[in-house]
């Protein structure tokens, strides 16, 4: 949770526009959350910078000229596996932010939302079905008035 001590930008942003609506407490605590994730991305793509870096420049003053080439192999290795957990980490961080249980709630509350639509729609059709039916049985009865008052 924020410090009350700490000055809360967001908020102090709201009260100079009244055009900015408040951040609630949960959208605060999700915000706060997505930063450390994102700063917990950058530290560790900083880290694999530098450690390849260091492994590379240690190759090239110790193995370059060397016949046996098992270091550039594992050095080759590690930044290949290294990279693709960089790609899955930012991936996971930058782009997947929504997780599957939010998506499988919206989901379903759109497949609920039109469900309903679709009843109500069935219910409006029941309702002009039926007044055309009590249209159409009003004018028969009065077909049948005016026959039966003609006959006699």
């Amino acid at each position: 949770m924020a410090n009350p001590s700490e000055p809360s930008y967001t908020n102090n942003m709201a009260e100079n526009n009244p055009n900015i609506p408040e951040i609630t407490p949960e959208e605060e605590a999700k915000l706060a959350k997505m930063a450390a994730r994102r700063t917990s991305f950058k530290i560790h793509l900083a880290i694999f910078i530098l450690s390849n870096a260091f492994l590379w420049v240690v190759w090239y003053f110790l193995f370059k000229d060397s016949e046996d080439i098992t270091f550039l192999k594992a050095i080759l290795f590690l930044l290949i596996v290294w990279l693709l957990a960089i790609i899955l980490h930012y991936m996971i961080v930058y782009k997947w932010t929504k997780s599957y249980k939010e998506k499988e709630l919206t989901s379903l509350k759109k497949m609920r939302l039109m469900q309903l639509r679709e009843i109500e729609n069935l219910k409006a059709e029941m309702a002009q079905t039926e007044e055309n039916n009590s249209e159409d049985t009003s004018e028969e009865e009065d077909n049948e008035d005016r026959n039966s008052n003609f006959i006699d």
